[in-house]
This record gives C-alpha cells, sequence and structure tokens, in this order.
C-alpha cells in the first residue's frame, strides 16, 4: 500500500507572513516559515521521476495546497490531469468528473499523511519518530535537512533517503529509493494566504469549510 501512495506524489514544501495579503518568499533566513492554522500554503510543482531503464526522467507538473487544519491537495495538470487528496479519514482520487475513490485508509495512511504535511511544510518534530533526522546551514540564507527512516519507520522499505533543501520555502526535495529510483521534486511560486482556501480546492475536501 506504501508504495502505491509513493508512486503518487513521492513527497515535499514550506512558508513566510501576515493575514490580510498573501506572505512572500522571505530572502533571508535559515529554517522555514511555521504555517498557523488559520492559513494555507500554496504553490506549483515539478517533479523528475528518475526510473531504471528509462533514458530520461518522467516529468509531471501541478499544483498544490495544503491546510493544516484539513490536509494536501495534491493536482496534476500535466501530463495528465487528476487530483490526489491526503487528509485524515485517507487518501482518494477524484476525476474529472468528481468521482471520489478512496485509495487508503488505516493507520499507515496517516502516518503517511502527516510525514508529506510534516516535509511540505518545513515541520520535522512530527517525523523524528520515523525518521533520523540531520540539519545542515547552508551559507546565512537556507538549510538543508536529511532524514534516514529507522528501524520503526512504516516508509523504511520503500525509502532510503530524503533530502530537502531551501530558505522560507522548501525548494527542492529528493527521495532516493532502495532500488535506483529517485524523484526530484522543485518547487514554485509559494505563498502562505489566509483562510479560507479558494473553492475549488476547498471543496476537494471530504468535509470543506465552505459546505
Amino acid at each position: 500500500m506504501i508504495r502505491r501512495l509513493l508512486v503518487l506524489i513521492t513527497v515535499c514544501v514550506a512558508f513566510a507572513s501576515q493575514l490580510a495579503t498573501p506572505k512572500a518568499l522571505q530572502a533571508e533566513t535559515a529554517s522555514p516559515t511555521p504555517i498557523a492554522k488559520n492559513e494555507y500554503l500554496r504553490g506549483t510543482f515539478e517533479l523528475n521521476r528518475h526510473l531504471d531503464g528509462f533514458e530520461k526522467p518522467l516529468l509531471s507538473l501541478g499544483e498544490f495546497v495544503l491546510s493544516p487544519q484539513h490536509g494536501l491537495i495534491w493536482k496534476t495538470t500535466f501530463p495528465f490531469p487528476g487530483v490526489t487528496v491526503f487528509e485524515e479519514g485517507g487518501i482518494f482520487t477524484i476525476d474529472q468528473n468528481g468521482n471520489r475513490t478512496a485509495i487508503a485508509k488505516g493507520t499507515e495512511t496517516r502516518q503517511f499523511v502527516t510525514m508529506i504535511s510534516s516535509v511540505l511544510s518545513g515541520n520535522w518534530d512530527p517525523l523524528e519518530s520515523q525518521f533520523n533526522i540531520t540539519k545542515t546551514g547552508v551559507k546565512t540564507t537556507g538549510w538543508r535537512i536529511t532524514l534516514t527512516p529507522n528501524a520503526n519507520s512504516a516508509v523504511g522499505n520503500q525509502i532510503e533517503l530524503i533530502t530537502a533543501q531551501g530558505n522560507a520555502f522548501v525548494q527542492e526535495v529528493v527521495i532516493t529509493k532502495p532500488s535506483s529510483d529517485h524523484d526530484v521534486i522543485t518547487f514554485d511560486g509559494q505563498t502562505i494566504e489566509p483562510v479560507p482556501l479558494p473553492s475549488d480546492f476547498n471543496d476537494l475536501f471530504t468535509n470543506g469549510i465552505a459546505k
């Protein structure tokens, strides 16, 4: 099950400041800026999946929204449109007709959702029970972190190493698997904005706050 979840997205992002206007990237910072419960993070992603036997990586593009209260929406726009919703009640896909299909539920799924949300938001504390965490400063304006699954990690059989780097936002995440496969995810256009979420994203959650 975890393997299927990793193929869907394979992790990772974080933040900046103020309630009435979107928050922009802060240049001088050595750690991600926290996101408050009355805020959400949005941005775009580029995922390059490097698979053994393929000369070039498989590219996908899209946008995401992360809400501390609701979860994560991962919306792929290229090459094939699709939506995956990661929330406490499970992981769901939504097709172009609005049909919702549950693909995973239960304890392991909740741990996986926590992992994704934590990496995206640069909140490492919830990951300490599953990963050995090494933090490194990059000059004075950035940071780099390495996550190595420990013996009790639910994803230890599928992930060998996660590295993330950035400044006010997580800018790049690399997921290395026990095979020679690895994923490189880069993020752009991140802002932190006040709730409520835009309705086109909000309504994708099972219990959308707009309902």
